[in-house]
């Protein structure tokens, strides 16, 4: 799933090229995908000038022109690529699959935004699950409140005293809980399990039984992990593998091979329903009640 890294990079990939463009036209292949406020249909969007991208958690925000916005949540597999008129890619982000180079369109492509300048936008989930809502820009606020984001964790809101607040209340795993968007917005499963594995915590530790120095170390490990994958680029793990010649994600996807940091073999084991990398001595398991 595109997680909060993906997203960011693809907003501020895709603004240089797009920001500034008018949308000409709009296919919707799966009407599912599309959903609009009362009054408002997919035509609405022609001629809207697209000003301004902005990223709230796992969601996009596109700030269109006369008041309108479109929110974009990219879900488990969306993938957007923008090519210009001769079908040279601009930008792309989200899912890895299909591969990035793919000839557009793929079949898997189900809205497909023309543009002013002759480029097109492809929005492409081979699972169909990504969704786009339009709605007057006044409601946004509204909307993403519903959605029940917690804080930004690359904001300072974002505090070692806040996450401890959060974490007494759960005695559920460390890694659902961090999983949980309305305690840390944008984590997903690569970055939970990475930031877990850098603060050396075990993914089934008991939520509320982090001492005041470990809930500090995971801050720490968030923090740092998305700010990395979001300088120097997401982690790329095609159908949940990483790729062997790449450095990150150092533990997600690399069941079977040795542990960066103390060699031994990673782990792979399923908490709260999510395949789960770790390091069985890095990472200690909890004691068994």
């Amino acid at each position: 799933m595109p997680e909060l890294p993906e997203v960011e990079s693809l907003v501020r990939d895709l603004s240089p090229s797009l920001v500034g463009r008018t949308i000409q036209g709009v296919e919707v292949h799966k009407e599912k995908l599309f959903n609009s406020a009362p009054g408002l249909t997919v035509e609405d969007l022609l001629g809207r000038r697209i000003e301004r991208l902005w990223r709230r958690g796992k969601l996009s925000v596109w700030e269109l022109s006369d008041g309108l916005s479109l929110v974009v949540h990219l879900k488990l597999a969306g993938q957007v690529v923008h090519v210009d008129g001769e079908g040279h890619e601009l930008a792309h982000g989200g899912h890895p699959v299909p591969m990035w180079g793919t000839p557009m369109p793929h079949k898997s492509s189900h809205v497909v935004f023309c543009l002013d300048d002759g480029s097109i936008l492809y929005l492409t989930d081979i699972r169909q699950f990504a969704r786009l809502y339009l709605m007057p820009a006044a409601e946004v606020d509204r909307f993403l409140k519903k959605q029940k984001i917690g804080v930004e964790p690359l904001t300072r809101r974002f505090s070692a005293r806040a996450l401890a607040d959060k974490l007494r209340r759960r005695t559920i795993p460390l890694k659902t809980t961090i999983m949980d968007q309305s305690v840390v917005g944008g984590i997903g499963n690569i970055y939970a399990d990475e930031s877990l594995w850098r603060a050396k915590l075990h993914p089934r530790r008991p939520a509320n039984s982090l001492s005041e120095a470990e809930v500090t170390r995971l801050h720490r490990a968030i923090r740092a992990v998305l700010d990395y994958a979001v300088r120097e680029g997401a982690a790329f793990v095609p159908h949940g593998k990483a790729i062997s010649d790449r450095e990150f994600p150092y533990c997600h996807g690399r069941a079977g091979s040795p542990c960066p940091r103390c060699r031994t073999i990673i782990q792979k084991d399923w908490v709260g329903g999510r395949g789960t990398h770790f390091c069985p001595k890095c990472q200690r398991a909890p004691p068994v009640a």
